[in-house]
């Protein structure tokens, strides 16, 4: 007898949860406010190591996004594209440093002075990068006051044999490479 209930209360479990809806924050509470909050989640764009659940978080590269719109699946993928973004930057991302002086003289001989000009430009290069094998790890979805969605996205993607399509990338690396064209190339 026992055994039926257990199993009776196992399948109205997995019942409910195949069944379940999303719900849509309000980013506007009664008095006007919009956007008092953004999931921490998001802010910190990372996982705390636990004991049993993410016990391998230190094995991922986390990225977040946030994108808007009034079509929902355009905000997803406004969060999406910025959340691999994230990612490819983390993974192969290049700074690259200029720094430029300019020094002369001004003026009539004894009464020159020496002015100087210095501008510094940093720009952030990530080129085609491969980020096969991310997972999302959180998501919330709001709705503004416009009537618009508001979507936050977390991504992570394992670093080394975490990477869930690390063996399937390297059995077939070796097909994705066009030997003859890079020996002509050469």
């Amino acid at each position: 007898m026992m055994k039926v209930i257990m199993i009776a209360l196992l399948a109205l479990g997995l019942t409910n949860c195949s069944q379940s809806n999303y719900k849509v924050n309000k980013e506007v509470n009664k008095e006007g406010r919009t956007l008092d909050k953004v999931p921490q989640w998001y802010i910190d764009a990372k996982v705390d190591k636990g004991f049993i659940f993410e016990k391998d978080a230190n094995l991922y590269i986390y990225s977040v996004g946030q994108g808007n719109s009034p079509d929902l699946q355009l905000a997803i993928e406004k969060a999406m594209m910025i959340a691999k973004a994230e990612l490819a930057d983390k993974l192969q991302g290049q700074m690259n440093k200029r720094t430029d002086l300019y020094i002369t003289e001004v003026g009539q001989d004894g009464n020159k002075q020496v002015v100087s000009k210095v501008e510094e430009t940093i720009v952030n290069i990530v080129r085609d990068t491969m980020i096969q094998g991310y997972e999302s790890w959180e998501k919330s979805v709001y709705e503004t006051p416009d009537g618009e969605y508001r979507v936050y996205v977390g991504l992570k993607i394992g670093v080394g044999d975490a990477n869930r399509l690390a063996d399937y990338i390297a059995k077939n690396a070796i097909n994705t490479i066009d030997v003859d064209t890079l020996a002509k190339n050469a």
